[in-house]
């Protein structure tokens, strides 16, 4: 099964964050992914700093390394019906989430993927996906 990272994975792997880069090196490269939300919101994150800060300069290019080696999943129609049910549910239940989370996991659902997170607590109240932590 493919993982789809989500958007603190993806930050942790740019940070060369210890745990996250041992769980990657024990799998093979195309077991990877990530989604169009996760890369607008990594995208707003590094814009948000000067763009002349060496942490500007040394995430952007974190960044590119990081899509130059991983797929980025597009959204397919179905992910649509699904984010459609993921937030009617988690409406009915009371127990919202950020739309950008939805859709990741909305996309990943379409793709027959897990999400890689650390923020198992908001995803693990999604039905019919696997969440998985570091």
């Amino acid at each position: 099964m493919m993982h789809v990272l989500d958007t603190t994975a993806f930050s942790a792997v740019m940070r060369r964050d210890a745990d996250i880069l041992s769980l990657l090196k024990k799998k093979q490269p195309g077991d990877f992914a990530t989604v169009p939300p996760v890369v607008a919101e990594i995208e707003y994150g590094i814009r948000r700093l000067d763009n002349s800060s060496r942490k500007y300069l040394r995430l952007n290019s974190e960044k590119k390394h990081l899509l130059s080696i991983i797929k980025v999943l597009p959204w397919l129609p179905e992910s649509s019906k699904h984010f459609g049910i993921i937030k009617a549910n988690l409406e009915q239940k009371g127990e919202l989430i950020d739309d950008f989370d939805i859709a990741i996991a909305a996309i990943a659902i379409s793709h027959q993927c897990s999400v890689l997170t650390a923020n198992l607590r908001h995803f693990q109240r999604i039905e019919n996906l696997e969440a998985i932590g570091w």
